[in-house]
């Protein structure tokens, strides 16, 4: 299962400003054109040392989660209980395994893939539950004024160790392997205000194929958003609902 979540806020956020920019002045005002790049890197957006020995030190589980901490505007969101316990959203995690020993034991909800994209050192996965065991939303993207813009470019996406095992054994899974029929759905959603903009969907399995490595997911035709909604669906309900997500990038606008 999930480690608790050591933070008592109930958004766990965890970005990295990045990229390309520009200023220009529009008739006294000023302009930012450049990109946000959540990519979850401990060298950009918290102290190196702490991460290091919380994470490979200090942990036990390869879904471990760190206390709060923000860099910009752009926020990943998670559900706690009163105790602290995960419910569902995005928990922060470390990208390779540690040794399986016996109070040290690999997590089935951790990254397929642990070669890690673009050499990554950490990544989320998100978990979808219930619509009250949910954040209201997945991912903030708040804008100063109606002239700026907040475009999702591109995020890449990746199936959990569990879910790859019951597709492929059936492992866990009451109604044994995947057959052809059988799916896992990853849908991106973007709101502005109340007013859905757009979405993406990417079969994260299909039948008995399930992804096994880093892939990315085009998001420029959602436009410009306030929030980022992401859900999972499968017609299997046996089926735990975990991915693994990194490096979601933002085009941004502002116009002060």
């Amino acid at each position: 299962m999930l480690r608790k979540m050591m933070i008592r806020s109930a958004c766990a956020c965890a970005l990295a400003l990045a990229a390309v920019s520009c200023f220009s002045n529009l008739g006294g005002q000023s302009k930012y054109d450049g990109y946000i790049a959540l990519t979850f890197e401990p060298d950009n957006a918290w102290d190196w040392e702490s991460f290091v020995d919380r994470f490979f030190n200090g942990g036990k589980d390869t879904v471990v989660t760190y206390p709060y901490f923000s860099t910009g505007a752009i926020s990943v969101c998670a559900k706690l209980s009163d105790d602290e316990t995960f419910q569902g959203g995005f928990a922060l995690c470390r990208g390779v395994d540690t040794l399986a020993t016996p109070d040290r034991k690999p997590s089935r909800f951790a990254v397929f893939d642990k070669g890690g994209h673009e050499n990554s050192y950490a990544y989320v996965v998100f978990h979808d539950t219930t619509a009250t065991l949910m954040p209201e939303h997945g991912v903030l993207a708040p804008v100063p004024n109606d002239q700026s813009t907040n475009i999702p470019a591109v995020v890449f996406v990746q199936n959990v160790q569990a879910v790859v095992q019951a597709v492929r054994l059936g492992s866990g899974l009451a109604g044994g392997p995947f057959g052809a029929g059988d799916y896992l759905t990853l849908t991106i959603t973007g709101y502005k205000g109340t007013s859905k903009v757009g979405e993406k969907s990417v079969n994260l399995v299909s039948g008995t194929e399930a992804l096994v490595k880093w892939t990315e997911v085009d998001l420029s035709g959602i436009g410009s958003v306030d929030v980022l909604d992401f859900h999972l669906a499968s017609n299997r309900d046996d089926l735990p609902l975990y991915c693994c997500v990194d490096d979601l990038v933002f085009h941004v606008t502002e116009v002060y």
